[in-house]
C-alpha cells in the first residue's frame, strides 16, 4: 500500500473528518480511505435499506395529512379480537 501526505487541510474540514470518524467508530485514516473510495468510485457506498433518505423530510402539512390518513389504523376492532 502506498502513502500520501495531504497538507494545508482547512481546520473546518479536519474537524468534520474527526467528527465523522468518531461517529462511525473508525480511525481517522480509515475514514479518509472510505471517503476517497466512495468519491472515486473505487468502492461504492453500501445501499441503505431503510427510510433514511426520506425521514424527517415532510413539512407540517404533509405530516398532518399522513396522520389523518392513518388515523383509522389507531383503533382496535373489538369484534375481530374476541
Amino acid at each position: 500500500m502506498s502513502q500520501l501526505t495531504v497538507r494545508n487541510i482547512p481546520a473546518a474540514i479536519e474537524a468534520k473528518l474527526r467528527s465523522l470518524a468518531e461517529r462511525s467508530g473508525l480511525s481517522l485514516n480509515q475514514t479518509v480511505i472510505h471517503l476517497l473510495e466512495t468519491a472515486t468510485g473505487g468502492k461504492p457506498e453500501a445501499r441503505r435499506r431503510d427510510l433514511s433518505a426520506i425521514a424527517a423530510k415532510w413539512d407540517t402539512r404533509e405530516a398532518d395529512a399522513f396522520d389523518r390518513a392513518t388515523a383509522p389504523f389507531e383503533t382496535v376492532d373489538e369484534e375481530v379480537w374476541r
